[in-house]
């Protein structure tokens, strides 16, 4: 069940310790997303953010999710040496809760022009404005990885990259998201964008066979980004999220 961050301004689901499963705002709060002009290291965007959301008169408790970016897809051992790293960062800025982040996230490796080391690309928080439309959300990166007895490592069709794999593995992440968006009491429908992070050219098969399927807003759509899920052995990530506003934030 969700759990209220009141100092946050926001309610999220526990999901592993790195990351919450989504989050949905307070009632009388909205959710706004900013993205880094220049994309910035893990502790130099922190204390970006940090900077950011004293200007905007919010506490850095606001920050409810963040979106990296990662050199290159990492064997399973350095990915959890990785989130270690970064959940000490988080633990120097008192944004851990029960020794967990409550923070959405999503974590990608760009198939072209990755950065030189993981970076902050952009953020969503809190601010306080009462609105009469359905609450803001951010749901975290969901890849192809569940514990379905169907796949007995957790991987859904693991190696596999036929069209028929993939819109597979989109229709089994596209309904853990759907169950996430259900449980904090908001609907696919009312959410700004979904993502689909993705380095395989099957992008129309996944975007009419399983996001069609899912509730994707017919209007909105969704945004793809030729990326890749940070761990090896996975094929697609997708994300989905409803602001308020956006805005480029200058370094």
């Amino acid at each position: 069940m969700k759990i209220e961050h009141d100092a946050g301004g926001f309610a999220y689901l526990p999901g592993l310790r790195f990351a919450g499963n989504g989050v949905i705002a307070s009632p009388g709060m909205v959710i706004e997303h900013a993205v880094l002009r220049e994309p910035l290291p893990l502790p130099t965007a922190l204390d970006r953010i940090r900077r950011y959301l004293g200007e905007a008169g919010r506490p850095l408790e606001a920050l409810c999710g963040l979106e990296l970016r990662l050199p290159a897809v990492l064997p399973m051992a350095e990915f959890r040496d990785f989130n270690e790293h970064y959940l000490a960062h988080l633990d120097r800025y008192a944004l851990l809760r029960d020794g967990a982040s409550p923070l959405a996230r999503t974590n990608v490796a760009p198939s072209a022009n990755p950065p030189e080391e993981p970076v902050i690309a952009a953020f969503s928080y809190t601010v306080f404005r009462e609105t009469s439309q359905p609450p803001g959300l951010v749901i975290t990166g969901v890849a192809e990885l569940g514990e379905d007895a169907t796949f007995p490592d957790g991987v859904v069709r693991r190696g596999e990259t036929s069209v028929d794999a993939l819109v597979h593995k989109a229709s089994f992440v596209c309904e853990e998201i759907s169950t996430r968006i259900k449980t904090l009491g908001a609907t696919w429908e009312a959410a700004d964008r979904t993502q689909l992070y993705c380095a395989h050219p099957a992008v129309f098969e996944i975007s009419r066979k399983a996001l069609g399927q899912s509730g994707v807003h017919p209007v909105m759509g969704f945004v793809w980004h030729d990326s890749t899920p940070p761990v090896l052995g996975l094929e697609l990530e997708i994300d989905v999220q409803r602001y308020q506003r956006e805005l480029i934030v200058e370094n």
